[in-house]
């Protein structure tokens, strides 16, 4: 249990997060995201809600929201990408409403390998009151991550692209958001 602890706290510290209550350690990056779907979304999100998520997001960050959203009766909107493969902030700006309670995007594409610009998507989430998930799960080895930096409300990445054991994954998390 010291261990396991000890670990928390070096992964607190990792990514800046002020404290090791912020970390939750699941199977994967995967269950992370379900895990904010189905609490921090099943909590908050009401019919004509919308969730915001874009077009380069793998697989496991974009099922959990259109099952969240079926069920709630939200609409799920697609951000959508440049020929060159970032991300068209210029739509995002004209389909954010106060109606977005959640945008959950990827950090890095592995598919294009663009770099999205995360405290740009948060500085705009945040003229609207949507929180931000951040998949960090393809950046957490290639750029430093500063969750107090960013500002993000949800963090998720897998222990093993860090050369972690496989099997662990990382859920980081604004404590006031996790003890809601």
């Amino acid at each position: 249990t010291e261990n396991f602890e000890k670990v928390r706290k070096n992964v607190a510290k990792f990514i800046n997060s002020s404290s090791d209550k912020e970390i939750v350690f699941t199977k994967s990056a995967t269950e992370g995201i379900n895990l904010v779907a189905y609490s921090f979304g099943k909590k908050f999100l009401y019919k004509g809600d919308e969730i915001l998520i874009s077009t380069m997001d793998h697989h496991s960050n974009i099922v959990p929201w259109q099952q969240l959203c079926r069920e709630k009766k939200a609409k799920l909107t697609v951000i959508p990408i440049k020929k060159t493969g970032d991300l068209d902030f210029i739509a995002l700006e004209k389909i954010i409403s106060t109606k977005v309670k959640i945008i959950a995007v990827t950090q890095m594409s592995n598919v294009f390998g663009s770099v999205v610009d995360i405290k740009k998507i948060i500085k705009i989430a945040k003229k609207y009151g949507a929180k931000v998930l951040v998949d960090a799960c393809q950046s957490i080895a290639h750029m430093k991550i500063d969750v107090a930096d960013l500002d993000c409300d949800f963090l998720v990445f897998s222990s093993h692209k860090l050369y972690g054991p496989t099997g662990v994954g990382i859920l980081y998390g604004k404590y006031d958001l996790l003890d809601c």
